[in-house]
């Protein structure tokens, strides 16, 4: 062998740097490593990226560049091929020290024998890393060490072969395929299951061959900067050298292909979402959930199995007290901490919370109340207080609630509720004012000395025309004999004004048995914020026969107008079947029979 025959590549080139005989020979050089930067899209609805929005992987993969030049001028390509003297590998070697994460990765494997058609090039695509949650995946590091041999006895094709035995190992390629199993769980996985690392050789002399080695950095494949969060793809151009022949002094470079280094995403693994929109999770159950396969380095387990492996100080119990709220919300806290350990994101864990809540706790389905039932009369806006006071915030933040939500679930916000609350005040605010009114009225109309009734009465009545003490009073019931009580002709459709002292002679002439609590009258099925409505049950001998309703209008706080209606006015009988606990006021349907 002359070393006359030796070439050296240029400085462009990373020099494979083999010695060979004057024959053509054909040899492989990697190029520096190029970096193209690539902004991480926000999840659609979100302004910035959060490391717990995506999970990645980074991935390998040889990119062709080359043509059937490979192959120009080779009549028989690879019909003799054996294994040569030259060959040549890439190897990735992956770190993650907080994950405990260490692992190789083959990148490509070369080899020839002297002949510029005797070769093989192996490339296939590689998984440097589980799939990892984007805050956990910025703390890994990627270094490749390009190795060249001139040894027939010593080529590299045994150590891919070991690179690639210890990579299965680690084949995790998704949710149905499985799940990188990280964190804490992960260090008890790595002392039990020591990964294998291949076992690179040292640069110089092994027996009767010869090993040269160049061994990089390759710059941070994720990036986390809010706003300005990016990844980087990486290039390496693979040139192949074609050397000696007739011009023993001359060589020949020509780009082979690159081998990338870029990032797969996905926003979540056990719904198997991916793109930039939130998961969609609103028609699963926990059964369905805690069925989905998880690949370990162990086989393949459920998640409910996976949750279970959790070291038993920290393991949730999944079958809480559920009546019990303080233990409910505890072990809610434990799962989720468990999953977060386990490397999911916020979609996954959440997912899995809400169902985990949502199939059993009283409490958790009171908190997400619907706004149709909270506007209901047996929610009492005490108890809406306290549905709101149990908000599970030993265990989910609002930021957990907002995830849920733009899973299309079911849940009430911290927004959410402040609308609630506000519906109901103003619900309760037309409730109010017209019970308030006729409990006083009521207590005044109740009392047996007309004097007395009618000194309390005076207060609470005022009209324009009439000033206070007055009201006008109108008659829709019926020929009762009204003009008899009031001693008056007649009165007209739109009634007559009378004062205090007169409407309690009405009131003490019917002969009331029975007065029932106001309720806010309707129109078309809206609460009327100043017009209450009751019902009156007569005595034997009343004027009145059984009793009928009474509408009185307030303006300004005071009674300003007194009807008497049929039950049936404004619907009310309707709305006694529809809403029959309206503002804590219930009217029986017996009493209402008697009327009829």
């Amino acid at each position: 062998m002359s070393i006359r025959c030796f070439s050296v590549l240029t400085t462009a080139l990373l020099t494979s740097g083999f010695l060979a005989g004057c024959a053509t020979t054909r040899q492989i050089a990697v190029d520096y490593p190029k970096t193209e930067s690539l902004p991480i899209k926000p999840l659609r609805g979100q302004s910035m990226v959060s490391g717990d929005d995506y999970y990645v992987q980074l991935v390998s993969d040889f990119d062709f560049k080359g043509d059937n030049a490979l192959k120009g001028g080779c009549s028989d390509v690879g019909g003799h091929y054996e294994n040569g003297d030259l060959s040549a590998a890439l190897v990735f070697s992956v770190h993650n020290d907080a994950l405990k994460l260490k692992r190789e990765a083959s990148g490509f494997l070369y080899q020839a024998t002297t002949g510029k058609c005797n070769f093989k090039l192996e490339t296939k695509k590689s998984y440097l890393t589980p799939w990892l949650r984007l805050d956990s995946s910025k703390d890994t590091l990627i270094e490749y060490n390009f190795l060249t041999s001139n040894s027939h006895e010593a080529n590299l094709s045994q150590l891919i072969n070991d690179v690639n035995a210890a990579s299965s190992l680690f084949a995790f390629t998704g949710v149905g395929a499985g799940m990188a199993v990280m964190g804490k769980l992960a260090g008890n996985w790595v002392e039990s299951n020591p990964q294998v690392v291949a076992k690179t050789p040292a640069a110089g002399t092994s027996g009767n061959g010869k090993y040269s080695s160049e061994t990089h950095s390759l710059p941070a494949s994720v990036v986390l900067a809010g706003d300005s969060s990016s990844f980087n793809q990486i290039r390496l151009g693979v040139y192949e050298v074609v050397e000696g022949g007739l011009s023993a002094w001359s060589s020949e470079s020509k780009l082979l292909g690159e081998l990338r280094v870029y990032p797969e995403i996905v926003s979540s693994l056990l719904l198997k979402t991916s793109g930039d929109l939130p998961p969609d999770a609103h028609d699963l159950s926990l059964d369905e959930l805690w069925r989905i396969p998880i690949q370990t380095a162990n086989g393949e387990v459920s998640l409910r199995q996976l949750i279970d492996q959790v070291d038993p100080a920290a393991k949730p119990n999944l079958q809480p007290d559920w009546q019990n709220y303080p233990d409910v919300e505890s072990q809610c806290r434990r799962l989720k901490l468990a999953m977060k350990d386990l490397g999911f994101n916020k979609f996954d864990r959440n997912a899995v919370l809400y169902y985990f809540l949502s199939k059993t706790s009283p409490d958790w389905k009171n908190f997400n109340i619907s706004a149709q039932r909270a506007m209901t009369d047996e929610i009492r806006p005490k108890l809406l207080e306290q549905y709101r006071a149990k908000d599970f915030a030993g265990c989910l933040a609002s930021e957990d609630y907002a995830v849920m939500k733009s899973m299309k679930l079911a849940v009430n916000t911290e927004q959410d509720w402040e609308a609630l609350t506000n519906s109901r005040q103003k619900k309760e605010g037309v409730i109010n004012p017209i019970q308030s009114a006729a409990r006083q009225f009521l207590s005044a109309l109740q009392n047996p000395n007309k004097d007395e009734a009618a000194r309390q009465l005076y207060p609470l009545l005022n009209t324009e025309k009439g000033g206070n003490g007055t009201v006008l009073l109108q008659n829709h019931l019926g020929n009762f004999g009204l003009e008899a009580l009031l001693q008056v002709p007649t009165v007209a459709d739109e009634g007559v004004l009378i004062n205090a002292a007169q409407l309690a002679s009405v009131f003490s002439g019917l002969n009331v048995e029975t007065y029932t609590c106001a309720r806010p009258a309707q129109d078309q099925g809206q609460p009327l914020a100043n017009i209450g409505i009751m019902l009156f049950v007569t005595k034997p001998g009343s004027p009145r026969e059984k009793g009928g309703a009474l509408e009185f209008e307030l303006v300004q706080g005071k009674i300003a107008r007194l009807a008497f209606q049929h039950p049936s006015f404004r619907d009310f009988e309707q709305n006694l079947a529809d809403y029959p606990d309206l503002g804590g006021c219930r009217i029986d349907a017996d009493l209402l029979n008697k009327l009829h």
